[in-house]
């Protein structure tokens, strides 16, 4: 995650737009009441078989009355008009069974909403999910998203029986990196995801991002127009996030030092360090602090500075 807190005289200092893909950085641009043409724009951009006029909100854990229950937490979980359902979730880093994960979310909104209206009988709407992912989850589809329905392969003797379920896939890594790719003609997609890519070190909306969604994103993600309390939660969900991240490589090299111990892991330890200096090097080229990135990597605060 590009951090946005950077150090000076004065203390923390936030960029002009939040980091969009970090967790409350995405439910407040995607997931509010405030927001939630922004949420509409995107939709309609992704979402071809119907026009979404409006949304309602959903709560975002659902727990569903199986066995003993399992509370399954979304970051945007929305009905439109229609009664369709919509769940949009950010996933930057790559998690085991991600896309069978996504086929349980969806399968546990057909559920919910149907308990829900279960004295209409078995009516099912439609579930759509979208997923932007900071890892290629496909990497043998070229498609950009990729949208899976879900049916039998054997296509020549089995009939799709309905297009109840559909999964849409953008996954960031397949779109270019920086503003200097786009041009006035570029399609919306990649316009997308250079934004959710580089807001956070933009000091001005790009004029290349000039579709009135993007617009909306951008006025949305402007920490000038936040109140104090909304800037100081930011700041602490920021923190806390890279905390996390921290947490998790030193649980990292916790396992590696035992393993160096039991004289097995030698090659992984090369391995860890070099990943490290990679983090480092473009948490570095972000102009985040060194204490900041020694204690997210694990290295010293010289070896950062020699980088």
């Amino acid at each position: 995650m590009k951090c946005v807190i950077r150090d000076s005289a004065d203390g923390i200092i936030l960029q002009r737009y939040i980091v969009p893909t970090s967790d409350w950085g995405f439910k407040r641009l995607f997931g509010t009441e405030a927001n939630k043409d922004v949420l509409i724009g995107l939709l309609n951009k992704l979402i071809d078989d119907r026009e979404v006029k409006d949304v309602k909100f959903l709560e975002r854990d659902l727990l569903l009355p199986v066995g003993e229950g399992r509370e399954m937490s979304f970051d945007v979980y929305c009905e439109c008009q229609d009664g369709s359902r919509v769940i949009v979730e950010m996933q930057n880093y790559a998690r085991p069974n991600f896309i069978d994960r996504s086929l349980v979310y969806t399968s546990a909104s057909i559920v919910e909403n149907y308990l829900y209206n279960r004295s209409k009988g078995y009516r099912v709407q439609k579930v759509y999910l979208i997923a932007i992912t900071g890892d290629t989850l496909f990497k043998e589809v070229e498609g950009r998203p990729v949208r899976l329905a879900f049916c039998n392969k054997d296509s020549e003797k089995t009939q799709v029986l309905n297009d109840k379920i559909l999964h849409i896939f953008i996954e960031l890594p397949k779109f270019a990196d920086d503003i200097g790719s786009l041009n006035p003609d570029s399609e919306f997609l990649d316009k997308f995801a250079v934004a959710l890519k580089t807001m956070a070190e933009s000091h001005e909306r790009p004029e290349v991002m000039d579709d009135e969604m993007l617009v909306k994103l951008y006025r949305a993600a402007d920490t000038k127009r936040y109140s104090e309390d909304d800037k100081d939660t930011y700041t602490s969900n920021v923190m806390n996030q890279l905390e996390y991240e921290a947490t998790l490589w030193d649980f990292r090299e916790e396992g590696l030092a035992e393993g160096l111990e039991k004289g097995l892991a030698t090659g992984l330890a090369e391995g860890s360090e070099k990943r490290a200096r990679e983090i480092a090097a473009k948490l570095k080229a972000q102009n985040i602090a060194t204490d900041i990135i020694a204690t997210c990597t694990g290295l010293t605060a010289e070896a950062v500075a020699a980088l």
